[in-house]
């Protein structure tokens, strides 16, 4: 029971902080380039090399020679997409408006979109009805991005 939950919120606490922390770094390599697009290619780059030898050594690949992936809705493959425009578009809006904004925005939206998706169940996943409690959340978290605005000079 305990790591049925324990380990879940441990590894989004992990997911929060990389998020937190390698939109900073690619807008360091970014100012260090003079470009988002580089900043996002070395950044996919270490990326891609990861998951392909985490795939090599656990023999991910078999799903590939037997069709599995012949199944996948097209559509999906928009998650490339969305990961190359959350890197560079990350870097542009921290240049421009700061880490902290940034952040605040992202993750409001985030979790609009996230409560939306569930509610109606859409690309597949399981249905989660939206409830006072979590528009309250989404309130807050709005109110929240308001206040840190108004706290950037």
């Amino acid at each position: 029971m305990v790591s049925r939950f324990v380990i879940p919120v441990f590894l989004a606490v992990v997911i929060g902080t990389c998020l937190a922390i390698q939109p900073i770094f690619n807008t360091t390599v970014a100012k260090y380039t003079g470009s988002m697009w580089y900043a996002a290619l070395c950044s996919l780059s270490v990326s891609i090399t990861l998951v392909l030898f985490i795939c090599f050594i656990s023999d991910r690949f078999e799903t590939l020679r037997h069709g599995g992936a012949a199944h996948i809705p097209k559509y999906f493959i928009l998650a490339g997409i969305c990961g190359i425009l959350i890197l560079a578009f990350t870097v542009f809006c921290i240049t421009k408006i700061g880490p902290v904004l940034t952040a605040s925005i992202t993750v409001t939206v985030q979790m609009i979109v996230a409560t939306l998706t569930a509610h109606y169940g859409w690309f597949g996943i399981a249905q989660e009805p939206i409830n006072i409690i979590k528009i309250i959340g989404i309130m807050l978290l709005v109110a929240g991005v308001v206040l840190v605005k108004l706290s950037i000079k």
